[in-house]
């Protein structure tokens, strides 16, 4: 529920995401880039089955890359 919260507030909706904080809410799970990009691979082949423009697409995918620091903790 929360991602659909970030989601939400990160394309301008009117949602406010109410969870941690990126570093906060990961760091325990150890992610790495290849778990990351996983997760991108993953959400573009989701987007895709929906009738989005190319640009919107994109747009959903580029919310996340701000926090990718915050997120992959493993090297």
């Amino acid at each position: 529920m929360l991602l659909v919260e970030q989601v939400c507030a990160g394309t301008g909706g009117p949602c406010r995401y109410t969870g941690d904080d990126m570093k906060s809410a990961h760091a325990h799970l150890k992610i790495c880039e290849a778990d990351l990009a996983g997760l991108v691979d993953d959400l573009s082949r989701t987007i895709d089955r929906f009738p989005l423009p190319t640009r919107t697409q994109g747009k959903l995918i580029a919310i996340g890359i701000p926090m990718q620091g915050d997120i992959v903790t493993v090297e």
